[in-house]
């Protein structure tokens, strides 16, 4: 859907053919991560649509206003507290994921952005670590500095192990480079868009390469006469 929110049918279609946990974008165009109050109430309204039609999971960002020009943040933050806590309410307990909004954060200010994240309920951030323009690949150090954060955090505090956030690691991650990302970022989670080059159709051959990295091959359960 082109990063955005789809609509009813095309959910419904896709859910109906799918044993596996489907998770939703909700995002209402394109043009940024800050939202006016209608875009805001639209979300609101495709959430709690696409809920009642048997999504399990959620995936939003919400930003704070910030110059474009010179990158700088809002007196409240980067991260639209109220907004994404209310969107993570009305999920009622399915898993919300805040997407790639975070690659527009400065890493000088990850550290409160990660804290208002934490308080608004996700249970993971998908990331490539940097700005648009680059791939997770370009970014390894960054990456590996955010799966140390969460760990640490875990280390540090065991008693938040179910509120910190799972990284996901994303952008041009392929079977080519999936096995080096998980060893060098010590990450568990990765997306993928899994296309091919110069095609837009998901290769079930390359997410079958990715398994196989991750988890090893298919082994044969078939019996020799």
């Amino acid at each position: 859907m082109g990063g955005l929110s789809p609509d009813d049918t095309v959910f419904r279609k896709v859910k109906s053919k799918l044993t596996i946990p489907v998770y939703v974008m909700i995002r209402p165009h394109a043009r940024s991560f800050c939202y006016e109050t209608s875009d805001f109430e639209t979300m609101k309204e495709t959430l709690t649509a696409l809920k009642s039609h048997g999504a399990d999971g959620f995936v939003f960002g919400i930003l704070s206003r910030f110059d474009r020009e010179t990158a700088t943040c809002p007196q409240s933050g980067w991260i639209d507290v109220p907004r994404n806590k209310e969107l993570v309410r009305l999920a009622d307990g399915r898993p919300c994921t805040f997407h790639r909004a975070f690659d527009l954060i400065p890493e000088t200010q990850w550290e409160s952005a990660l804290a208002d994240i934490m308080e608004c309920g996700f249970s993971s951030i998908l990331t490539n670590g940097g700005p648009s323009g680059t791939t997770a690949m370009d970014c390894v150090d960054k990456l590996t500095a955010l799966v140390h954060w969460k760990n640490s955090q875990i280390t540090n505090n065991p008693g938040l192990q179910n509120r910190v956030p799972e990284i996901i690691v994303g952008g041009g991650v392929r079977a080519s480079n999936i096995q080096g990302l998980r060893e060098t970022t010590a990450a568990s989670v990765f997306h993928s868009a899994a296309l091919l080059a110069r095609t837009e159709t998901v290769s079930e051959v390359e997410i079958t390469r990715m398994k196989a990295q991750l988890c090893g091959p298919k082994k044969d359960t078939s019996i020799d006469d």
